[in-house]
């Protein structure tokens, strides 16, 4: 065999190109699936919590039922959500997340289609329990679906875990902004129950996609450190539940006012609302998009107390508030809120990103473990559970200091709840830097994106090696590798006569 010849050169640089080739296909290639189908699913449990905002109140007054009483079906959804998510991302350590994302997605596709008979009961005292009970279930459902399927992509999907929060809050504020406008159309369409049937047979339809996609991970048994209380008594996670649950009140508390605001102060139609509540929500996702992809770890808390300070101005002037409206004249300017409003909703990302990246430092600095399904569950049960506290109270309060103060007032409380914020966290801050601890938060972390990149760049050059030990070994096995035949010069024959 002759390894000088341009064809086992071409043979064996072929060789060597494929297995390169092979060895260095990103593992994100092969998981865009997953990412897909989770993702879906959690958009479609978010449109399931909004779809019947629409036209549920109309409803409801036929069957005999109060405001308030219509306000408890809705609230009822959050609530549960609220106290579910942290006792999910509990049960880790019991159930596998593949398993428990499996069972919220069935139970809160399940509960979706069963809304969709409650048409069919007169009694209003039935009506409503049913309506509520309903609820509830889907929020058991949502929680368990959103914690688990979360923390199986930070883990599994080769993506950051700050990009997997970023493509979660996008499909949760799509969601929210597309859910309502879904549900109408649905509703004129096919009418009541089979609005319900389809939402709900879609998110059942995607669960055998979701078990072929989703592979099962198998992890090593971590040290238990406690579960949702035990997070609370690290001050550093007890600040950033505190700032999930005034962001989203925060959130909430300005949006279920809004309308009412802009038609009373500037004539706005109900059609032009629409077309800026999804202009918004378009900002945020592309916000968090932004964040996500420029987002650097050594510095997300100073940049997270930053955007916490800017905050409190921009709530001040959006309306204006009594505390500056002398500067103003007494007057409202709809060109001002509306642009506030549009720098508000990009920058939120920060809020949601950026803190749940501290909050992963904090839970490292605490001894909990790096990439673990265990603590990416508690941690994400604990960011959904202080944001559905917030989006339970944020309208309650909104509508009771609306009633009695008006809505300038409104704003103001927000602008005081990030006034405290700031201060809560930049005193933590300080006290991390006065104890030499400071550098610990800073500190970078291997994310589940760098071990796979490792571990491709492992294998490639393992494979690659093997590839030439075996062409080497081939070689050295033929008996005439170095052996070539070659013409004798003329002048030899001369010289031997």
């Amino acid at each position: 065999m002759d390894t000088n010849s341009p064809d086992a050169s071409e043979e064996s640089s072929n060789l060597i190109d494929k297995l390169t080739e092979s060895a260095a296909s990103s593992p994100k290639d092969k998981h865009h699936s997953m990412l897909i189908v989770i993702i879906a699913l959690i958009f479609i449990s978010f449109c399931i919590d909004t779809v019947l905002f629409p036209f549920f109140p109309n409803i409801a007054t036929k069957k005999g039922l109060l405001l308030s009483e219509t306000g408890i079906v809705f609230s009822a959804f959050d609530f549960t959500r609220f106290v579910t998510a942290p006792i999910a991302g509990r049960l880790f350590d019991r159930c596998h997340p593949k398993k428990l994302c499996l069972i919220g997605a069935s139970i809160a596709g399940s509960a979706c289609i069963t809304f969709g008979v409650t048409i069919t009961i007169h009694p209003k005292e039935l009506f409503l329990t049913s309506c509520v009970v309903i609820r509830c279930v889907a929020g058991i459902g949502s929680a368990m679906l959103n914690v688990a399927g979360t923390s199986l992509l930070m883990k599994a999907s080769g993506y950051e875990s700050t990009t997997i929060v970023a493509f979660v809050e996008t499909a949760n504020k799509v969601g929210y902004a597309f859910g309502p406008a879904i549900g109408a159309f649905l509703y004129q369409f096919v009418g009541y129950t089979a609005m319900f049937c389809t939402l709900g047979g879609c998110l059942l339809i995607l669960l055998p996609i979701y078990c072929y996609v989703v592979p099962k991970i198998e992890e090593k048994t971590t040290e238990v450190h406690g579960g949702f209380l035990a997070f609370l008594t690290i001050p550093g996670l007890f600040i950033m539940f505190l700032g999930w649950i005034s962001t989203k009140l925060s959130e909430t508390s300005r949006t279920s006012q809004l309308a009412r605001f802009y038609y009373l102060s500037f004539g706005t139609s109900a059609s032009t609302m629409g077309l800026l509540f999804t202009l918004w929500a378009g900002l945020g996702a592309l916000g968090n998009i932004f964040v996500a992809r420029f987002l650097n770890k050594k510095y997300a808390a100073y940049v997270l107390l930053a955007v916490w300070i800017i905050f409190v101005p921009f709530l001040m002037l959006m309306v204006p508030s009594p505390p500056v409206s002398y500067f103003f004249g007494g007057k409202r300017y709809f060109a001002l809120s509306v642009t506030i409003l549009a720098i508000l909703a990009w920058f939120a990302g920060f809020l949601y990103i950026n803190s749940f990246a501290v909050a992963l430092q904090l839970a490292w600095m605490n001894g909990y473990p790096e990439n673990s399904l265990y603590t990416y569950g508690l941690l994400t049960g604990l960011m959904n559970s202080g944001l559905c506290l917030g989006s339970t109270i944020g309208p309650i309060i909104a509508g009771i200091i609306t009633d009695y103060s008006g809505f300038e007032w409104t704003q103001t409380m927000n602008s005081a709840v990030y006034t405290v914020m700031a201060v809560l966290f930049g005193s933590y801050l300080l006290y991390l830097k006065s104890s030499n601890q400071l550098q610990t938060l800073m500190m970078e972390h291997n994310t589940p994106a760098d071990d796979t990149n490792k571990d491709g760049e492992s294998k490639k050059v393992e494979q690659v090696a093997d590839a030439c030990s075996e062409r080497l070994k081939s070689c050295l096995e033929e008996s005439n590798v170095y052996t070539e035949s070659r013409p004798q010069p003329k002048n030899v024959e001369v010289f031997k006569k």
